[in-house]
């Protein structure tokens, strides 16, 4: 009687460690969020030990409304720091719930502040602009003319701006 008490508590904490909202080391999650969305085409460069990694496009659009932005990131950048796998997946998950971890959440936690505004002052306060979902999760491998390959993560998202 003992052993199943112990193995239905584990259970329990397991179920409710996986329903948590702990993210670990995603992006902080925005408040309530409104508004028309935007589409965005977003597509990082996640080849690790390598120079170009962090190399982003993102496209959004809304209605007959489009922007881009194309830009590195830093050396101390969220998405720098991110160990990626071949398969551009980054926490041992498949490849559309690890793209779902990594960038649901708020965009100025890896887009630099000079790209959001670019990309979407005409839309609504780019810091306040948040992934809300992630769709069509993609990884590519390219090999350049040098032979070098590279991983491309590609994916959609929803874009919302969160309102206080």
């Amino acid at each position: 009687m003992k052993r199943n008490a112990g193995v239905l508590a584990l259970v329990l904490v397991v179920s409710l460690l996986g329903a948590s909202d702990v993210r670990g080391f995603g992006l902080v999650l925005p408040g309530k969020t409104t508004g028309a969305s935007l589409t965005a085409s977003i597509v990082i460069d996640v080849t690790q030990l390598s120079a170009e990694k962090g190399q982003t496009a993102i496209r959004v659009q809304k209605a007959g409304v489009s922007k881009a932005v194309l830009f590195d990131s830093g050396p101390a950048d969220y998405l720098v720091l991110t160990t990626w796998s071949a398969a551009c997946t980054a926490n041992g998950q498949d490849l559309q719930s690890s793209t779902h971890f990594k960038f649901v959440g708020k965009m100025d936690g890896w887009v630099p502040p000079t790209a959001l505004a670019a990309l979407l002052s005409q839309f609504g306060a780019p810091g306040k602009a948040a992934i809300t979902d992630t769709d069509y999760a993609a990884c590519t491998s390219v090999i350049t003319t040098s032979g070098v390959t590279r991983n491309i993560l590609s994916f959609t998202a929803v874009i919302q701006f969160e309102v206080l």
